[in-house]
């Protein structure tokens, strides 16, 4: 699926500094352990076993994303697709430049690697939720970058989003960008508002009726527009 500036190529990086921060522990607000993996549908040459998947090697975890995804869709109020996307189409919009995979558990807890590298794992029972990065803009702008976040419905309230958006400001950077930006969060996404807010990103637009959701079919729903730039703060 390309953007309204057709395939974006994404910056040149050789992903160093991000396989340096992974597999990241991040612990929920319960005090349950999870592990950050980064997961790529892009050539064999941009993952790193022990730290990345390629998707083409795991069609049980992918069928498993797809699957949480469209149900996202069809409930119609987060992300603007009006329709499920098919695999093809997944695989394009989320997993066409780099994923990451909130797991439940530590890295060596229960399930070793091993049994996850095989794509032998009940995902359903392990990810707790994922989100993407990718150029939001083509050439001369390709170092702002855009972000989907995506928590599971049996994960919700458990801080996962939090914990997600917090890694997200380690692993941006990490992959060469220098800012990020949002372009739809709609207004009565009031987790997630909240959310940006208070991990200081800029509020910079707004855009009238911009969206038609299911949750609010009588009018057409404002979205914000969040910026952060990652050059101006340090994330350790």
């Amino acid at each position: 699926m390309s953007s309204a500036y057709g395939t974006i190529a994404r910056p040149e990086s050789d992903h160093g500094r991000l396989y340096d921060l992974l597999p990241m522990q991040l612990p929920l607000k319960n005090g349950a352990q999870t592990t950050l993996y980064h997961l790529t549908n892009q050539p064999e040459g941009t993952f790193l076993p022990g730290k990345s998947f390629l998707a083409g090697k795991y069609p049980r975890l992918v069928d498993h994303l797809h699957g949480l995804f469209n149900e996202e869709i069809l409930e119609g109020n987060t992300y603007p697709q009006e329709e499920p996307l098919d695999r093809a189409g997944f695989l394009q919009y989320f997993l066409g430049y780099d994923c990451f995979l909130l797991l439940r558990g530590e890295v060596d807890e229960g399930v070793g690697w091993s049994e996850l590298e095989e794509d032998l794992v009940d995902w359903g029972s392990k990810v707790l939720g994922m989100f993407y990065v990718k150029p939001n803009f083509p050439g001369r702008c390709s170092h702002i970058c855009n972000g989907g976040f995506f928590v599971g419905p049996s994960s919700r309230n458990l801080g996962v989003g939090g914990v997600m958006a917090e890694a997200f400001l380690k692993v941006a950077p990490a992959l060469g960008y220098q800012a990020s930006m949002f372009n739809l969060v709609f207004v009565n996404n009031h987790a997630s508002i909240r959310l940006w807010r208070r991990l200081g990103f800029q509020e910079i637009g707004r855009i009238p009726k911009a969206g038609r959701l299911k949750g609010s079919p009588e009018e057409l729903v404002d979205a914000i527009m969040f910026y952060y730039d990652f050059t101006k703060t340090s994330h350790p």
